[in-house]
């Protein structure tokens, strides 16, 4: 893990602003070895359980992305950084990628709550969740053994909110938490990227994963295309 070290400099975060942003225009405030501090970036840094962007700052590769303890947006690049401080650059997104995630993230909102209506008092949340583009995995302790029957259940049940195109609300509190909220569900505190309209989520496959731990299982969601 990359070590944070505070550079002073609060990011200006447009992902917030608009996670559809795929390119934008900055200036290098902090060069540290092959990590890049911008004033402004579209880039996610990993964190709440969402991996951190990819993509370029000019012709250089971003391999991953984190945040300081300052706010500071670090761009973590395959090779040592070219640029100075004060440096305009331009910043594009592996978009693909991202959304991928978005949806997924969004997806996972949607099974955890399918979950309580499933199987109720059977479970209950062991941990918040690792998204990245390929699948969520979320754990929950069971009381009892998974019933196969109810995971078909929860699948169908998650696919049939998915398509009633209900639109998908984020935004920032007076104490700086963000939120996320549907039509149908629960307001649920959440600050990673996700998509406008549920109908963008696309059909979602469900299963068991590894289990991990006794009394334990782990719940994964892929995008089913």
């Amino acid at each position: 893990m990359l070590q944070k070290k505070a550079s002073g400099v609060r990011t200006a975060l447009l992902y917030w602003e608009d996670p559809y942003v795929k390119s934008f225009k900055a200036r290098v405030v902090r060069v540290e070895g092959n990590r890049v501090a911008l004033d402004r970036s579209c880039f996610y840094p990993r964190g709440g359980g969402q991996v951190g962007d990819t993509g370029f700052i000019e012709n250089m590769k971003v391999v991953d992305t984190s945040k300081d303890d300052e706010g500071t947006v670090w761009h973590v690049l395959e090779k040592e950084c070219p640029f100075s401080e004060s440096q305009e650059v331009s910043g594009v997104l592996d978009w693909d990628r991202r959304y991928r995630t978005m949806r997924l993230h969004s997806a996972a909102h949607i099974v955890y709550y399918m979950m309580e209506r499933v199987y109720g008092l059977e479970c209950k949340p062991a941990s918040s969740g690792i998204v990245d583009p390929l699948k969520d995995r979320s754990d929950y302790l069971f009381s009892q053994s998974i019933d196969k029957a109810k995971l078909k259940e929860l699948e169908e049940l998650s696919n049939r909110f998915v398509a009633e195109n209900k639109p998908i609300t984020t935004w920032t509190d007076e104490k700086g938490r963000r939120h996320w909220l549907t039509e149908g569900l629960p307001e649920m505190f959440c600050g990673g990227t996700h998509v406008k309209n549920t109908s963008e989520i696309g059909r979602v496959a469900v299963r068991r994963g590894s289990k991990p731990g006794a009394g334990k299982e782990r719940i994964e969601i892929t995008l089913a295309e």
